[in-house]
């Protein structure tokens, strides 16, 4: 294995309780109450007891000494509202397609009444970036929540929460002024004084909550070029470029993932360079991966072979399987508790009839194009269905044949071969299904019927990506 620093056997210190310019086949068919210790039968004395006299002044000892243990217990003991004074309590709801999506955004909604409250008592302005990154990692703040109505409506969830948001955690949150520092900066996850339990729960919330809520397509980019007419067969080709937003990723994916992953995380190293092989007499060119074109290149290049699908992190902290890239060369690697691992696996990849997971994110995505006028109105709209199904999450295809996931169990049945990837970088399933061909940027000729009088009327042509989950 690829060790980063002599380590010892990671050895788990608490016990693991389970959570239940070609197309290359990119369009068309071709791309957790403390429990009350129980009383003894004798533990309330019953008949009379042989009482021993006391003097006079020891009545006054014992008077002095209850008027002390009285006096230090009311100086010291916190009372019945101090506890509170550290949470903001708000009750809040939301609603969406599944009962997961509902619950996110009642947490969000929570965590912004929050925000609302402790933004009255400061005076300083509040970044509208850090706002939305405060709500973006709702979860992180949210100490604990009730959940006191949930129904389905139709086709939609209602879900109604009460939640004990961290005050303290949310206003160092909101006054991050440092752009290279999370609002989730402090004490990490596994650093507070939970239970083993709800720090995978925790962990295993955030992590898909943040990760589901990103907005893939704003990272695809689509451009429509050239377009060459066939008026005897009422027929316009487009040519359209795909790419990916590489700047996007690293100033908005990388920090998102960063924070996130540094609060939950186990054990973590960062800035682990590629290993790139060169002759000695070759010249050093540093320039992005952009020509990596399958995902077991990524891996070769951190050097995960077939045999050995981890790398070992320092000081015992197991192996890692989650890889995000941070730089051009260097990735950072992290290890999130397992059981919050196969919670996440679960919530972000989909699923085949057998229940058994696929490695996709999206099961359906198209390229919508708008043809309009010169007054901006449209004229037309054009649908391809595109074979795009992830866009920067990936994850070994390979590892997923040898030991599957399946959705129901999400049970761990070979740690080692599976890890979550972070890629700049857009991906469909190779015809072999055992790894992901990568792409960036990419051409495909689209040829769109029109009627001859709509033909007349366009003026422009305006494209874009939409993505959908079952």
């Amino acid at each position: 294995m690829r060790k980063l620093y002599p380590s010892r056997p990671y050895i788990p210190t608490l016990p693991r309780p389970g959570i239940q310019g070609n197309n290359r086949g990119f369009r068309g068919a071709g791309i957790l109450p403390i429990q009350k210790a129980e009383e003894g039968a004798d533990s309330e004395p019953r008949g009379r007891t042989n009482a021993i006299p006391l003097s006079l002044n020891g009545y006054r000892k014992l008077l002095t000494t209850a008027f002390m243990v009285l006096f230090w217990a009311c100086a010291v003991l916190p009372t019945a509202d101090a506890a509170p004074e550290s949470f903001i309590v708000a009750e809040s709801e939301g609603v969406g397609a599944t009962r997961g999506e509902a619950l996110t955004h009642a947490r969000r909604n929570g965590v912004q009444q929050a925000t609302g409250i402790v933004s009255q008592g400061v005076t300083q302005a509040i970044d509208e970036r850090v706002r939305e990154e405060v709500l973006q990692l709702s979860r992180g703040f949210i100490e604990k929540y009730e959940i006191l109505e949930e129904r389905r409506e139709d086709a939609r969830w209602r879900v109604k929460i009460k939640a004990w948001v961290r005050k303290e955690n949310l206003l160092a949150g909101l006054l991050q002024k440092d752009p290279d520092k999370s609002v989730l900066d402090g004490a990490g996850l596994v650093m507070r004084a939970l239970s083993r339990e709800q720090q995978i729960e925790e962990a295993a919330e955030i992590l898909s909550e943040t990760l589901i809520s990103v907005p893939y397509e704003n990272y695809v980019e689509t451009a429509v070029g050239s377009e060459k007419l066939n008026a005897g067969r009422g027929e316009l080709t487009l040519d359209v470029r795909f790419s990916f937003d590489r700047e996007r990723y690293f100033n908005q994916m990388v920090p998102l993932c960063a924070s996130v992953l540094d609060y939950v995380a186990e054990s973590r190293q960062r800035d682990v360079p590629f290993l790139l092989d060169f002759e000695p007499s070759d010249p050093v060119v540093v320039t992005p991966p952009s020509e990596l074109s399958a995902l077991s290149q990524y891996m070769d290049l951190m050097e995960i072979r077939e045999e050995n699908r981890y790398i070992d992190l320092p000081e015992g902290g197991g192996f890692a399987n989650v890889y995000l890239l941070t730089k051009n060369h260097y990735f950072a690697c992290y290890r999130v508790p397992a059981e919050a691992f196969a919670f996440l696996m679960g919530n972000l990849l989909l699923a085949e009839r057998q229940g058994r997971l696929t490695g996709k994110m999206f099961d359906e995505a198209e390229l919508r194009i708008a043809f309009k006028n010169r007054s901006g109105q449209l004229v037309h709209e054009h649908v391809e269905p595109l074979q795009l199904y992830n866009v920067m999450l990936f994850t070994s295809l390979a590892g997923l044949k040898r030991s599957p996931y399946v959705k129901e169990k999400l049970n761990q049945l070979d740690e080692q071969r599976h890890a979550l990837f972070i890629l700049p970088a857009l991906g469909t399933i190779q015809g072999d299904a055992t790894d992901y061909l990568l792409l960036e940027n990419e051409m495909a000729s689209i040829p769109v019927k029109f009627s001859p009088q709509d033909i007349r009327l366009i003026d422009r042509a305006e494209s874009r990506i939409k993505m959908k989950r079952e």
